[in-house]
């Protein structure tokens, strides 16, 4: 069956993303020692096949890709971008550069997944919270709000027992368009990260949850330029193998970058930088860079050694995020709830005094 067998190559390439890192310094080694690539996947493949078949063809799909297009082409389904681009620039540099290159990958992989977790935290527990508020809110409609109803007529409701009687109505006869209208919504918005270009978009780079997506898609491309020019790429190039491996907005700014770096103006790369790209910071960064002695040791500094500053402006960007829909969802269901107990009360008066 072969649905069967696309999601066992899936899941044999997510075990091997888990632990790429032992993987490129294996690699590494074996082409010290002068072993092919070809060869050394070849072993793979063959000790596969006795213990997990669904790792040999994973191991076979990679031998075929490789003759097709290289060793990027052929770890292209199980390498993050920062990774792939450095790999593209070093695989025809022999192979000494290119066990150099996966010795630096092995090491810098453990902090790249720390910042997709990261990255990930900040998208999954806001959106937990936004399930769990409507679940709240609807099981209010649907169940306490008709039950009042029918011990109360609704002209005897106070005013918030009435407010909560609206959201309750537009809940019940509309919630499957509300429902369609915020999938739509988020729908958009997850879209429009990658996409959308506008001078209004690059205003709102610097407000979360915008913000969020910059930080992180700057400083994977940060880690990826200057992983290429520790290497001895250039910036211009390297910008230019970026590009080929980005979403539109992040080459909508390279375009820019590349455009300022060509003009007879701009004396210092550290300017080209400054599309709205970069966060206010890392932009300070790179322009203090494009002015020591040393440019290239100093971009590629910045990269390297920044990824737990940008890990802990990231978790900071999530704190933000969670704490703000912490006040909007608890302040939801308090005012809810106080409209609740004050129309359950209106109900023992109307007992007593009946």
């Amino acid at each position: 069956m072969r649905w069967l067998d696309t999601i066992q190559l899936g899941l044999a390439r997510r075990k091997l993303r888990q632990k790429r890192a032992d993987f490129y310094y294996d690699l590494a080694a074996a082409l010290e020692d002068k072993i092919p690539i070809f060869t050394i996947l070849k072993g793979y493949e063959a000790r596969a096949r006795r213990r997990d078949p669904s790792s040999a063809s994973m191991y076979r799909a990679m031998m075929k890709a490789m003759q097709a297009g290289g060793l990027s082409v052929a770890l292209r389904p199980i390498l993050v971008s920062s990774e792939l681009i450095m790999l593209d620039a070093i695989q025809n540099s022999g192979d000494a550069a290119l066990s150099k290159g996966l010795y630096f990958m092995s090491e810098m992989s453990g902090k790249l997944d720390h910042m997709n977790d990261v990255m990930r935290r900040a998208v999954t527990y806001p959106l937990m919270m936004l399930c769990l508020t409507i679940t709240m809110i609807v099981a209010f409609s649907l169940y306490a709000v008709p039950l009042i109803e029918s011990l109360l007529p609704l002209d005897k409701w106070p005013p918030a027992g009435k407010a909560l009687y609206a959201v309750s109505y537009a809940v019940r006869h509309y919630g499957f368009y509300m429902l369609g209208g915020v999938v739509v919504c988020l729908a958009v918005f997850l879209k429009s990260l990658a996409t959308w270009q506008s001078p209004l978009r690059r205003k709102l780079d610097n407000f979360i949850p915008y913000s969020v997506y910059r930080t992180y898609t700057s400083a994977m491309l940060i880690v990826s330029i200057s992983s290429l020019m520790r290497t001895g790429v250039s910036l211009r190039a390297s910008l230019e193998r970026a590009m080929k491996f980005s979403s539109p907005w992040l080459r909508w700014h390279l375009r820019e970058v590349m455009r300022a770096m060509s003009s007879d103006s701009a004396n210092k790369f550290g300017s080209a930088f400054k599309t709205g790209m970069l966060s206010h910071d890392m932009e300070d960064r790179v322009q203090e860079a494009s002015e020591r002695r040393d440019p290239v040791a100093a971009f590629v500094k910045i990269g390297i050694g920044s990824i737990d500053r940008i890990v802990r402006s990231m978790e900071d960007a999530s704190s933000s995020i969670t704490t703000a829909l912490l006040f909007i969802a608890g302040g939801s269901l308090g005012m809810m709830i106080i409209a609740f107990l004050l129309t359950t009360q209106s109900i023992s008066s109307g007992m007593r005094t009946g």
